[in-house]
């Protein structure tokens, strides 16, 4: 029979064995840089929808430390010269280094939200990987921003008509909206992601393209003044990504990585949703069915035009969009609106 003595001895020996038992877990959890564009910094609803992510990769065995950008240039240079381990970008940043997801933000190519979480869920599959990949970068999650809307000094800019002549901020690089822009005869106005909401507010544009939040955290109610408002139609989706040099995460937590991205929709679209609602009703402006038509027909035309390659801004354009991408978002229109044109023309993009 033991004594009392000995018990401090057998729990000292058990103090160790749990120390040598927890010590391989706590050396597993890695420590990295996440460096995470939001334009309205780390307030911003990118920046507390990642922290969700933030939690989920510490339960997957990273540590990751947010650091909140203002400027997408900024935070791009900053990866680049590998002071970010992992890098959040919109889908336009993210076309530095794969062309298959930058492709999402195609004008006029996933219309409505029902279309993007077809897609999302599609990109957390082992069967797409292979094009997350590219050039010695991968893309470890997409996440939704909001559709982007035109925004409009005046409501009666309501059909594509209309659009002719009328200035529109164009962000550099953007070159597929550039050439949408000049495709029906409107002005590009030259805008960086850091100061669209400052052109369109100061008046040298009469339109401007952004997810509805900006209406309220960028108060581009200021450009709308009193005639103006938001058209009630999505140009395209702004998305969130995450990238990752090639190497830099375990395979295991590059596929945990975008489940972990895949699982944020829901909480994304609510608070996307919420910042749409806020906006007063009467500064939506509703287009007509016929008027609907004209735009889904005027986008797919744009489309086709730059995956033809005609003209210089065109061919710029066609070398973002990834064809795969391209067949996919096509293929899910039409799971969702079998009545479009596209669906049964043979002008397929």
């Amino acid at each position: 029979m033991r004594t009392f003595r000995e018990f401090p001895l057998t729990l000292a020996v058990i103090f160790g064995l749990l120390v040598l038992l927890v010590r391989p877990a706590l050396a597993a959890t890695e420590r990295k840089q996440f460096c995470v564009f939001d334009v309205a910094g780390a307030n911003g609803f990118v920046y507390q929808l990642l922290r969700d992510y933030q939690r989920g990769a510490v339960s997957a065995g990273t540590s990751l430390v947010m650091q909140p950008y203002t400027d997408e240039d900024l935070a791009i240079r900053d990866f680049r010269e590998g002071q970010c381990d992992l890098v959040a970008l919109t889908d336009m940043g993210v076309r530095h280094f794969n062309d298959f997801t930058g492709s999402i933000s195609a004008i006029g190519a996933v219309p409505y939200y029902e279309d993007l979480r077809v897609l999302l869920h599609g990109l957390a599959s082992p069967r797409i990987a292979r094009h997350l990949s590219q050039d010695g970068y991968e893309v470890l999650g997409v996440a939704p921003m909001g559709a982007a809307y035109l925004f409009v000094n005046d409501r009666a800019i309501n059909h594509v008509e209309a659009l002719k002549g009328k200035r529109i901020t164009v962000f550099e690089g953007h070159h597929d909206a550039r050439h949408m822009v000049e495709f029906v005869g409107a002005e590009p106005v030259p805008a960086k992601i850091s100061n669209f909401a400052r052109v369109f507010n100061s008046g040298q544009a009469d339109m401007s393209y952004a997810p509805a939040a900006a209406w309220e955290v960028l108060e581009m109610f200021r450009g709308a003044g009193d005639r103006g408002g938001i058209i009630r139609y999505p140009v395209g989706q702004v998305t969130i990504q995450l990238v990752a040099r090639e190497g830099a995460f375990s395979p295991e937590f590059v596929r945990e990585s975008r489940k972990l991205m895949a699982r944020l929709y829901p909480d994304a679209i609510r608070v996307i949703r919420q910042f749409e609602d806020r906006i007063p009703s009467d500064r939506w402006v509703d287009i007509g069915p016929e008027d609907m038509r004209e735009y889904q027909e005027m986008l797919r035309q744009v489309r086709i035009d730059l995956l033809s390659n005609k003209g210089q801004e065109a061919q710029l354009a066609a070398a973002v969009y990834h064809e795969d991408m391209m067949t996919i978002l096509r293929k899910i229109r039409c799971y969702t609106n079998p009545g479009a044109m596209e669906c049964s023309d043979q002008n397929r993009e």
